[in-house]
This record gives C-alpha cells, sequence and structure tokens, in this order.
C-alpha cells in the first residue's frame, strides 16, 4: 500500500475505466486500482468501453495497447473526436517498450503510454498527474452547437453555415443527432432510420450514404467533423446539436 499524506487527493472521486482483454493483466490492474481506493469499472473490448462510456461517466480510460491490429490507437482517436469525450484521460497499458510504440500511442491522442506489468506506485501517480491536469482544463469553453431541422432537412454547423441535405440524409443525421455524444449501432440505424431489415440489408450501402454524407459536411464546414464512426459499432453524432 502507498503511504497517504494529508495533502493527498481523494481518489475514491476518481472515476476509472479499466479496458483490458487479457485476464491476468486485468484481474492485477483491477487488485492493485481498488487497493489504491479508484471507483473503478472494468470491461475487455471496444465495444465494451462504447456501452459503459454511453452508461456511465469516467474521469480516466485505462486502455489495452495490445488489443487486435491497432484497435486501441483507433479507439483512442475516436474517444479524442467525440465532444462527449475528448476531454477523457487516456492512458496506454502495453506490453510494446518500444519507443516507437510509445510515440504511436501519443500521437493518437493518449495522454501517456505505459510498459505492462504497471507498479502501484507508477500507475497511482500518472493517474494523480493526469486528474490534476484534467481538472484545471475543465473549465475550458464548450464547443458551439450544430441546429437540425427536421422538417426541411437542414443542417446548420456552428458558423452558421447551412447544410441542405436528402431525405435520406436527413433521416440518419436524425438518428445520431438523437443520441449525440453516443454510438448509434448499424442494425438500429438499418431498422429505425432506413426502415430496412438489418438481416438482408446491404451495410456497404448504409457506408456509402454515410460517406457521402460526411464529404458534403465538410465541403461545407471545414473546421471539425460531427459524423464519426464508432469502431466495431456503427457511427454517431459526436458534437452538441439541438433538433428543431
Amino acid at each position: 500500500m502507498l503511504n497517504q499524506n494529508s495533502d493527498a487527493m481523494d481518489v475514491s472521486a476518481i472515476r476509472i475505466l479499466l479496458v483490458e482483454v487479457d485476464a491476468v493483466f486485468r484481474n492485477l490492474n483491477s487488485l492493485i486500482l481498488k487497493s489504491l481506493g479508484y471507483d473503478l469499472v472494468c470491461c475487455r473490448s471496444g465495444v465494451d468501453l462504447y456501452r459503459e462510456l454511453v452508461a456511465h461517466s469516467f474521469d480516466i480510460v485505462l486502455l489495452d495497447a495490445d488489443l487486435s491490429g491497432d484497435d486501441s490507437l483507433v479507439l483512442t482517436q475516436q474517444l479524442r473526436g467525440m465532444h462527449r469525450t475528448k476531454a477523457l484521460g487516456i492512458i496506454l497499458l502495453g506490453s510494446d517498450d518500444r519507443i516507437s510504440a510509445r510515440i504511436k500511442g501519443l500521437k493518437s491522442g493518449a495522454d501517456a503510454y505505459m510498459r505492462k506489468p504497471v507498479s502501484p506506485q507508477q500507475i497511482h501517480a500518472q493517474i494523480e498527474s493526469l486528474y490534476r491536469r484534467i481538472s484545471l482544463n475543465s473549465d475550458q469553453p464548450t464547443a458551439l452547437l450544430w441546429r437540425f431541422s427536421a422538417n426541411d432537412w437542414k443542417l446548420f454547423a456552428p458558423s452558421g453555415v447551412l447544410i441542405e441535405l436528402t431525405h435520406l440524409e436527413a433521416k440518419l443525421v436524425h438518428i445520431l443527432a438523437a443520441h449525440s455524444g453516443q454510438p448509434v449501432s448499424r442494425r438500429e440505424i438499418i431498422s429505425k432510420a432506413l426502415n430496412q431489415d438489418p438481416m438482408i440489408y446491404d451495410e456497404r450501402r448504409l457506408e456509402a450514404v454515410i460517406s457521402r454524407l460526411r464529404k458534403k459536411i465538410a465541403k461545407r464546414y471545414f473546421a471539425s467533423q460531427p459524423i464519426k464512426v464508432a469502431h466495431s459499432v456503427g457511427y454517431m453524432f459526436s458534437d452538441k446539436v439541438d433538433i428543431a
């Protein structure tokens, strides 16, 4: 156990989401973090991560850097690109100690990269340091608002620029905007927005429509792209949006 002095922060107020595919490391890190007093939730995949982020709020995500392929880097980039999660603290935990792995992790948007296995002292110091930085930045102004007019199929960027949509594009924007900041599954989009059977619908058609919609938005508004791909789940409207 670490010695707690009188100036130590209340770690029980820090909500942490641990994403670890390996059961041994998941149990080990869970034991360490709980013994230190953190408010901890554990999961084992990117899909589980999104489900937890939809249902609960967290201060810091400890993300397994050893997810298959570059999944951890993609997830980190997506979390940084979403309005709801862009201020999250993100610490990658990986078995690769090469400098190149650390650089890739930091470039993807992670705040830190730590080599497995982590010691209680190291993870405690890193979490406390990161949480202090997050707290100092918590009073930054929020992003400007998008506006969507469902009746006449119009999307207004934060700058006020108008993006006229087709009927199909408007249906897609409507379901994503209704869940802004949260991923919407392809199945739900296909069944509720497109009124099609997800069992027989070719998802490539949905991908094509989303691609055209993103390009249309990008041509009219350069500052950001609100339509994001939610890895292994579906799509989301990442910024705040008012539906009229």
